[in-house]
């Protein structure tokens, strides 16, 4: 019983392992198509390439100066800055301290305290205020 389970395997793994070798037979052996990339470049081409970008600051040198920095623009003048810090110290958009970050600006109109405590005394006399409400 136990040499028929066997045999029985052993007859299916070679029919399994011949039925994959005739598919990758017939497929080429599945081996992805290579893209054609055109006529190669030579290694005189490849060093000016590199060379190019070595002079346009495009090659890192090590770890400090990775990703390598592309200016994106035109850059702001230190006048330009200045000016843009005393706008924002105006406008009280800087934080003095941990405590005040962050900064969050006003948002419309705000209240006196003179106008917040008349109207707690119109709704005190008429009675609009629970115990819970104020005191």
């Amino acid at each position: 019983m136990n040499r028929k389970n066997i045999a029985i395997a052993l007859i299916a793994a070679v029919a399994s392992l011949s039925a994959v070798a005739g598919n990758a037979a017939e497929n080429g052996n599945n081996y992805p198509e290579i893209a054609s990339q055109g006529q190669a470049l030579t290694r005189a081409a490849v060093l000016a390439d590199l060379a190019q970008a070595r002079a346009n600051g495009l090659i890192p040198h090590g770890d400090a100066d990775y990703p390598a920095y592309v200016a994106s623009g035109p850059g702001k003048t230190r006048a330009d800055v200045k000016s843009e810090l005393a706008q924002a110290r105006a406008q009280g958009l800087l934080a003095e301290n941990d405590v005040d970050y962050p900064i969050v600006a006003s948002q419309g109109q705000s209240v006196s305290r003179a106008d917040v405590k008349q109207d707690l005394a119109r709704a005190r006399a008429a009675g609009q205020l629970n115990e819970f409400q104020g005191s």
